[in-house]
């Protein structure tokens, strides 16, 4: 771990640098932690190439990092979120909230319905290919390396065969992480130029920009820019404990706070399940004594309550964590002791380290076969994802962000969650926007049946695998027209 953290030091240190030396990084509004990142991917694959183990340890140690550190981000934003006017933050919450999980449904049912078209038209008849192999486009991009895992289980089912199911879907998943940051870069700069978004700039840009003709005729303010700005104010007299410190006491307490809930959760859904399950077991036992087909076993736990709500990610228990530390500090007459701008900084800190880590530790490493479908269900996928981000969010999503909550989606379908917290960093370093909160509470409207979920282990084995690939095709395609048509109506209503 030593070793992983100076590691990450001396890539930010390098990418630092390079944003102020480098024009094209400074004008294309790259991040440091971006750049940073990059060149840790870099040097990981150049020394996988020579066959040299020696970052192994430091990318293994890595690994955890994205998804504590989305944990934390999303612990800091109840937890530092002002009381001053609560009102107009919450007005529309649940109406942006049920946009947000309406858009992530359009989005992966749209991943299923451009799959399933492309290989009833064209892949599945011109390279032998199963009608299961139009949920590759899903399975990679919305569910990534995890779900690639599990669905070759799935693939390899008796009732489907496809053996090479687990490569090609390990290889999507690594093709749309790549695809997502990359060309997530280029439409933040699109939509720049086209007046979608202001890009807020750092201190130093902004001193050497838009104050400069400020300053030439009111001179005493040119001293107080050119001082850096504190982290924030002390809320404790410094001999009792440091004042940062404190800060990130609070954060660890909306942490611990929301691992104890998803551990309970957990439990309680484990024991409401534990009586179906020995029920489940007496059939199976009085049906076979094989031991359990490998992708039905996938399917079933799907379906528990155990599994669904073992979807949660952390980051939505962490998000209530800081809402109850902050509320108990309310209770209790201390809430001043919360020192918002400091919570933001530690927030800020995290996306630096979550972006360094996510992209450093990207996993390239996957053996080509069956190299021309992958690529035509990989184009394919990319249009649709691209189109839901530049045309459908425009239309569906909350106005007043739609663009970096479309950047969040824009990741998640392509890769992992993570991904597009690298693209928000870029649009929305401070989480102002309410996008990362919207985020978290729309995801358990979707997590445990697309994307990895129910549904996605269940058309394989249920309905692909059983009846022509025609028929799932209209009617998904159905269903995905009716939910764009209602996600539209729905925003004009507004």
């Amino acid at each position: 771990m030593l070793h992983a953290i100076v590691f990450v030091c001396a890539l930010l240190l390098i990418g630092v640098w390079l944003r102020q030396q480098v024009a094209w990084f400074r004008l294309g509004l790259i991040p440091a932690s971006l750049i940073a990142g990059f060149l840790g991917l870099a040097f990981v694959q150049w020394f996988r190439w020579n066959e040299r183990e020696t970052l192994e340890p430091i990318v293994a140690a890595l690994g955890p990092w994205p998804s504590i550190l989305i944990a934390v981000v999303f612990a800091a934003m109840l937890l530092g979120k002002s009381d001053q006017d609560p009102s107009s933050s919450n007005r529309h919450l649940v109406r942006d909230v049920m946009q947000q999980g309406l858009m992530v449904w359009i989005i992966v049912l749209g991943q299923t319905v451009v799959g399933l078209w492309v290989t009833w038209l064209w892949v599945g008849p011109q390279f032998d290919l199963p009608s299961s192999a139009g949920m590759l486009i899903e399975t990679g991009f919305a569910g990534g390396h995890g779900t690639a895992a599990a669905m070759g289980d799935v693939f390899k089912h008796a009732s489907i065969g496809w053996d090479e199911g687990l490569d090609l879907g390990v290889m999507m998943a690594t093709g749309g992480l790549v695809y997502g940051l990359v060309s997530g870069i280029v439409w933040i700069q699109l939509a720049v130029r086209l007046g979608w978004i202001q890009v807020e700039s750092s201190t130093e840009d902004s001193n050497a920009d838009t104050p400069r003709i400020e300053n030439e005729s009111n001179e005493p303010r040119a001293e107080t820019q050119s001082e850096p700005a504190s982290i924030g104010r002390a809320r404790i007299d410094g001999s009792v404990i440091d004042p940062l410190l404190l800060q990130i006491i609070w954060l660890a307490l909306a942490m611990g706070i929301g691992v104890a809930m998803q551990s309970g959760v957990g439990w309680v859904a484990e024991a409401i399940g534990a009586d179906a399950s020995v029920a489940s077991a007496e059939v199976d036992a009085a049906e076979t004594s094989e031991v359990a087909d490998a992708g039905e076993s996938q399917l079933r736990s799907r379906l528990t309550l155990a599994s669904i709500v073992g979807s949660f990610p952390l980051f939505i228990y962490t998000l209530f964590g800081g809402a109850i530390v902050r509320m108990a500090l309310r209770a209790i007459g201390q809430v001043r002791l919360i020192d918002e701008t400091t919570i933001h900084r530690i927030s800020g800190a995290s996306m630096d380290l979550l972006v360094v880590a996510a992209v450093a530790t990207l996993n390239l490493a996957a053996v080509a076969s069956l190299w021309v479908p992958l690529a035509i269900l990989f184009v394919a996928g990319s249009i649709w994802s691209t189109f839901c981000l530049l045309f459908l969010s425009r239309k569906i999503l909350p106005a007043d962000k739609w663009f970096p909550l479309g950047l969040i989606n824009f990741g998640m379908s392509t890769g992992t969650t993570a991904t597009g917290f690298v693209l928000l960093r870029v649009v929305d370093p401070e989480l102002k926007t309410g996008a990362a909160e919207d985020y978290a509470l729309a995801a358990p409207l979707s997590a445990p049946f697309v994307g990895g979920g129910m549904i996605t282990v269940a058309m394989p084995l249920v309905v692909l695998s059983r009846i022509s690939i025609a028929w799932p095709a209209l009617l998904l395609a159905t269903l995905l027209v009716v939910l764009i048509v209602l996600g539209i109506r729905s925003r004009r209503s507004i």
